[in-house]
């Protein structure tokens, strides 16, 4: 597709800059919080730009952690983009590498909790990879993928392997189109006290959903 935004033009030069994205000045273990690994990002942004989904379009990413979606997305194209966690220290976080990578112009960085999500408007497409509710609670990642399809037109989200039949079942509920699309090994690095390896991974998977017609929650 030729150069894109911000003179990006391949996804193993998208992958470069997310990578310099770093982690967690105060990680919390009951928000599962964890950096997902730069060339997932990267694998997943630039298949949607590839699909019509970033370049033009207005993005949620409603779990942003570092912001590592975020800036993906605002560097392929995308005209807004909003940066949400309920952690104010993650959304710090977030502020000073999207601010280090002069994206702060093109990303609002909103302290929100996703589960009652305050938005007056649908946006285009959702980039998220919501907590899996092993230490935080149970079904958050279904809550928050729920509250994500009433507010986009498509979602990206990550899941953890094995629960394919139940978001596909979410999604089909919904009167939602679904795609199981890619598979990943997450590497998790030592981030918690619990951690006896440098880093370990975990078997994931990608899930791309067409809402017909988004509706606020």
């Amino acid at each position: 597709m030729g150069m894109v935004w911000h003179g990006v033009s391949s996804k193993r030069e998208l992958e470069i800059i997310i990578q310099g994205i770093g982690g967690y000045s105060k990680p919390k273990l009951n928000l599962e919080q964890y950096v997902t690994d730069a060339g997932m990002v990267a694998d997943i942004v630039w298949l949607a730009y590839l699909r019509g989904d970033v370049n033009g379009k207005r993005i949620i990413d409603p779990v942003c952690g570092t912001g590592r979606f975020s800036a993906a997305a605002a560097l392929l194209g995308s005209t807004q983009v909003l940066c949400i966690d309920i952690d104010e220290d993650a959304a710090r976080d977030a502020y000073r590498y999207l601010g280090e990578l002069n994206l702060l112009g093109l990303v609002d960085i909103v302290v929100m909790d996703f589960t009652m999500p305050a938005l007056a408007r649908a946006m285009d497409t959702v980039f998220q990879n919501p907590p899996f509710g092993i230490w935080g609670p149970r079904g958050i990642d279904t809550k928050i993928l729920l509250n994500s399809l009433s507010l986009s037109k498509v979602t990206y989200s990550v899941h953890k392997a094995g629960t394919e039949n139940h978001i596909i079942n979410v999604a089909k509920v919904c009167g939602c189109n679904v795609e199981v699309m890619l598979g990943f090994k997450l590497t998790i690095p030592f981030t918690y006290r619990h951690h006896r390896k440098p880093r370990r991974t975990v078997e994931v998977y990608v899930v791309r959903i067409q809402t017909p017609q988004p509706r606020l929650p």
